[in-house]
């Protein structure tokens, strides 16, 4: 740790704040006060009135040091920044912390340290230089600089802080551990490795950027639909396929490319066994979080080679449009596993002709997920499920038989060369065909 301007980031100000204050006294006023205590038994047994003078005066000093720290009045103000302000799960971020003090008053030799809900929960103490009385915003002397690296080990959305600083009495009797600022949300995403390019093996020649879209027309043997999302026009609202489908649906008309792909991601609870009660410093489910992080790997990788995206959850929705990286990875940083009953899984119409290619990251999906996977499967040019962690063949079994490519991975499977085998086992399905 060092005193540092810190790199070019984002700033999060949090005002000062007296939320909590712990005082105790430190060994050495607790020291002077067993003393104290001796000494005034020994006045009583042998009457020495030095003996008596002498105890009190040594109880006193820790109650008054007690009392420095419990009723002076101090106002700190955080100021906190991320860089970079969105991180990625297992790499460093640096953390830059403005100290600010706020009172009329300087303060004195204090420690400070940051905290965070993973191991080891915080950095370690440092000493925070004595700050000036604050002089306005001209006053640069009331204001210090440390900065810290941490490294999140998962994806998520964390609290980062509060500041804690612990500040002593002049003569170290007692301390006191108070609480400064807020905690600031930290976003982290997952890991995004990038899938290797294996020559010819996804049929995506035409492109997303030669895909022509044609608006509000009406299309024929053209038209898809997909569910309403919050933005879209009324005019795109398709009234057959929303009575037919039991809710809203719109029109999403473009010219037919085999450059579309389609990623559908089990994030019902229900449909991974080795699921657990969420907490802050641990996943809810290791297959879920290989699910997520493979996930955000193939759709990226779909996107550089030509390929129109659109990822679809068996779960409530709770990811936005690819469209946007940056939004779609923060959406995937606080996608969680889903209870409730099972929401409809709108992959395509039928009698459309084909889609392009298919993808399916699932785990022990439930057998109504199952079976409309299979019924899907007609629909598209390729069609491949990655099944992680399975405990029986429910899954693989019959998504094989309907002609996708099954390919079995455990949570601490490396996502490009689960990428490769994929690729390699679907080639060798076509040969065989």
């Amino acid at each position: 740790m060092r005193r540092s301007q810190g790199p070019r980031g984002r700033w999060h100000a949090r005002p000062g704040t007296r939320r909590r204050l712990r005082v105790t006294l430190d060994r050495r006023g607790l020291a002077l006060v067993i003393i104290g205590v001796v000494l005034l038994i020994a006045a009583y047994s042998v009457p020495r009135s030095e003996l008596l003078y002498a105890g009190s005066l040594l109880i006193g000093l820790p109650l008054l040091a007690f009392a420095f720290i419990r009723f002076r009045r101090r106002s700190w103000g955080v100021a906190r920044r991320f860089s970079p302000p969105v991180a990625e799960a297992g790499s460093p971020v640096a953390v830059t912390v403005e100290v600010r003090n706020l009172a009329s008053t300087p303060t004195g030799e204090s420690t400070w340290r940051d905290e965070w809900p993973w191991a080891p929960h915080g950095t370690p103490s440092a000493r925070l230089a004595p700050l000036q009385r604050n002089r306005g915003v001209l006053g640069a002397s009331s204001a210090t600089t440390v900065d810290y690296v941490l490294q999140p080990p998962m994806r998520g959305v964390f609290d980062v802080g509060p500041l804690v600083v612990e500040v002593s009495d002049p003569f170290a009797l007692a301390r006191g551990e108070i609480v400064v600022g807020a905690t600031q949300k930290l976003v982290v995403t997952p890991r995004v490795v990038a899938l290797p390019i294996v020559g010819q093996s996804m049929p995506a020649d035409d492109g997303t950027a030669r895909a022509l879209q044609r608006r509000n027309v009406g299309g024929g043997d053209d038209l898809m639909t997909r569910e309403y999302r919050h933005g879209d026009p009324l005019r795109r609202v398709h009234w057959k396929a929303t009575a037919r489908q039991g809710e809203l649906m719109v029109r999403q008309e473009e010219q037919r490319s085999h450059a579309q792909a389609r990623i559908v991601l089990d994030t019902r609870k229900t449909g991974y066994h080795d699921a657990v009660p969420k907490s802050v410093d641990e996943p809810e489910s290791d297959s879920f979080e290989w699910a997520i992080a493979f996930t955000a790997s193939l759709t990226f990788h779909l996107q550089r080679i030509g390929y129109t995206v659109e990822v679809i959850e068996t779960g409530d929705r709770q990811l936005t449009l690819p469209d946007h990286p940056e939004e779609f990875l923060e959406s995937l940083a606080a996608a969680s596993l889903v209870d409730g009953p099972p929401r409809r899984m709108v992959v395509s119409l039928p009698n459309q002709g084909s889609l392009g290619s298919i993808f399916a990251v699932v785990a022990d999906a439930e057998p109504h997920t199952v079976e409309r996977l299979v019924a899907q499967r007609p629909q598209f040019d390729s069609a491949i499920a990655f099944v992680v962690n399975p405990h029986s063949d429910l899954v693989i079994a019959p998504l094989r038989a309907s002609g996708w490519t099954c390919v079995a991975v455990r949570p601490t499977d490396d996502l490009a060369a689960v990428w490769l085998a994929a690729i390699e086992l679907r080639e060798a399905n076509r040969a065989r065909a």
